[in-house]
Formats: structure tokens, sequence, C-alpha cells
């Protein structure tokens, strides 16, 4: 072996557990991004806390007035999630596991489930989330609001258009 062939010998070797310590850092760079992502999406959940907790506690609550703008803003977020689901920036399970429960509550409150079956064309996305979650560990769960959330899921319609002016109260 010549000396050009041990330092071609090193320098493969080198290049290797360059390309090695590049693709570890790259994931953890990456995980790193994701947690930070996260974080500010519940950032964002976190503005509409108070509209949450009503959902929660108050099984009767009707929106009305501005209140319907702190609703409709809990949707956007939504809506923004599904995109980023679809463009498979978020996983499905995440979602599911992280904010799944507040939007099981928001679909069972009556008002927002009626303006969602009138008005799914305008909330397409939401209604696409909704689905996706729906046939995952929802549909086999037993438990009594998985069943009614599927129920109420299988009668949305991402093309409803039933109302004139759906941001009107």
């Amino acid at each position: 072996m010549t000396i050009a062939d041990l330092a071609s010998l090193i320098l493969a070797v080198v290049t290797a557990i360059s390309l090695l310590y590049i693709a570890r850092q790259v994931s953890v760079s990456q995980k790193q991004a994701k947690g930070q992502f996260i974080l500010a999406l519940d950032e964002q959940f976190a503005q509409s806390r108070e509209i949450t907790a009503r959902f929660a506690s108050e099984p009767q609550f009707r929106p009305e007035g501005r209140e319907w703008t702190k609703v409709w803003a809990l949707m956007s977020i939504f809506e923004r999630v599904s995109i980023m689901v679809e463009d498979k920036i978020l996983d499905l399970e995440i979602v599911e596991r992280l904010w799944g429960f507040v939007l099981v509550r928001l679909i069972e409150n009556d008002a927002v489930y009626q303006r969602l079956h009138a008005t799914g064309a305008e909330w397409q996305d939401l209604v696409s989330l909704c689905h996706a979650i729906a046939k995952g560990p929802r549909r086999k769960s037993s438990h009594h609001r998985d069943k009614a959330f599927v129920d109420r899921l299988l009668t949305l319609e991402k093309d409803s258009r039933r109302m004139e002016n759906p941001f009107e109260f």
C-alpha cells in the first residue's frame, strides 16, 4: 500500500465520519425545530383557551355575538393545522394526541356543529381534519364522546352552503 492509498483511505474514513456527524446534527436540528413549532402552535391555542374552557365546562353553551369571533379563531387554527397535516409538516397522530380533545369539544357544541353543517364549504379544511381524526382511534373507541364525534362527522360535508352569509349572526 502506497502513501497515496493510505491517504485516500484516511480521507474516506474521515469523510464517512463527517457525513454521519452531519446527518445526526440535521436530525437533531429537525427535532428541535419540530418542538419549537409545536410550542408555537400551543401559543396559538392558548389564545383560544377561554372559549375552549367554555365548551368543556358548559355543555349547553351557545356562542353569541363577539364570542363567535373567538370560536372562528379556534376553528381557523385547526384549518391551518389541517393544511400542515396534509402537507406532512405535522403528523395526524400528534395533532390527535395534543389537540384532539379540543376538536371533539368544539364539534360537540350544538351551535358550532349546526354552523359547520350549514357552512362546511367555508371550513373545508377543518371538516377534512375532523374526518381524518375520526378515521383513527376514535372510530374504534367505545367512549360515548368518541362515538358522538364520529357520528356527527358523518353528516358534515366540505361543500355545504346552506347560508347566504355564513359569518352573519
